[in-house]
């Protein structure tokens, strides 16, 4: 695992006024370094600027350099469409980030609102709320008038799940727990044997709307109000992509996993598969504004299928897949855990089997 400079030692890093007056900014005030939920490893310091707060933080980087035109240009779109995205501080000529040494940045507006909470009261309320947001935001991108910005052939959906089920294989045969070690080998067994069927099952399906997608929506990039949503952030992974997988990862997000500020982890919200009230409401509010195509909502199920593999391991396993294994005193670690680490995993493994069974239901949701 890579180590990560302190906060500190990452301000030492840059000279903050060099940074800002790229920005052109000369009169600001420090605030102080903050960790931002969704991207808790970058750099970011909270600066006030004439009255009104920014967040100054080193640039995330998508999956392709060549990125960063159509992550600024859809953005713009999106914010002339009403979609509220926080507004970036452009330089003289114009350009959303500057680079200092060999590192980009950004200065974005303190976004407003507040982060989603499963336990919030007005839980169920949002999660209506993020299905309506998503929705407008399909609909708008299918006027987009920028070029296709594509994923190369290798990060499509096909090939990522398989990588991580390789991921998943390695860490398997890595660990020295046999208990755990047999459970992610039958977790691999169980998605390995249905996946070819959902790949099929989306390709036999012509005219799958495809558009510009916001790439990684999920609670930690939404800000919320009593109104609804108040702030969509991070398109970094902003790409061409039918709908259907986009739809799949945000149903899964916001109605199988369970949401608490602050938290380690992101657990699964009930004992098995996704939580159905959630997954209506969510659905049900996407569908009044951009209902599905002949044929699509047949294959939400199979979209399922493709994209939990990858949200539970960077969700709900994250801990097993992501987190330093084998160091001192990891391995005691994981031991005292075992028996939360066990109950995640069966709860994972049980999910091709439900979805398979709640098939038709999903699509009787999306109308």
């Amino acid at each position: 695992m890579e180590q990560y400079p302190t906060r500190d030692e990452q301000e030492d890093l840059h000279d903050l006024n060099e940074v800002m007056q790229a920005f052109g900014v000369s009169e600001w005030n420090n605030l102080g370094t903050i960790e931002e939920i969704a991207t808790p490893r970058l750099f970011s310091v909270l600066v006030d600027i004439k009255g009104h707060h920014y967040i100054l933080r080193e640039r995330l980087e998508g999956l392709v350099a060549e990125d960063s035109d159509h992550r600024y240009a859809f953005r713009q779109f999106l914010q002339q469409a009403g979609i509220p995205l926080p507004s970036l501080w452009l330089t003289a000529q114009g350009k959303p980030t500057v680079v200092v040494g060999d590192t980009s940045f950004e200065l974005e507006q303190e976004p407003q609102g507040e982060l989603f909470s499963t336990t919030s009261p007005r839980s169920l309320a949002w999660v209506g709320d993020a299905g309506t947001m998503l929705a407008r935001i399909h609909q708008v991108s299918r006027t987009y008038p920028g070029p296709q910005h594509r994923w190369p052939s290798e990060a499509h959906i096909g090939g990522v799940v398989q990588g991580y089920l390789n991921m998943a294989r390695g860490r398997a045969e890595q660990s020295e727990i046999a208990a755990v070690a047999a459970a992610l080998s039958n977790w691999c067994d169980q998605w390995e044997a249905v996946l070819p069927s959902a790949m099929v099952s989306i390709g036999a399906v012509r005219g799958l709307p495809e558009f510009h997608i916001h790439g990684d929506y999920h609670a930690l990039n939404l800000r919320l109000g009593t109104q609804g949503v108040t702030a969509v952030l991070n398109l970094a992974a902003s790409r061409w992509e039918k709908r259907i997988i986009e739809l799949a990862y945000a149903l899964f997000y916001f109605s199988a996993l369970e949401w608490q500020p602050n938290a380690a982890l992101t657990r699964p919200l009930v004992k098995r598969g996704l939580d159905p009230e959630r997954a209506r409401r969510f659905l049900a509010a996407y569908g009044a504004i951009y209902p599905p195509e002949p044929r699509e909502s047949a294959t939400l199920g199979d979209a399922l299928m493709l994209v939990s593999p990858i949200a539970t391991m960077n969700g709900p396993l994250e801990d097993v897949f992501f987190m330093q294994q084998g160091g001192p005193g990891n391995h005691g670690v994981e031991e005292q855990l075992i028996d939360d680490v066990m109950e995640r995993l069966a709860w994972a493994t049980s999910l091709p089997g439900w979805l398979a069974r709640v098939r038709r239901s999903l699509a009787e949701m999306w109308q």
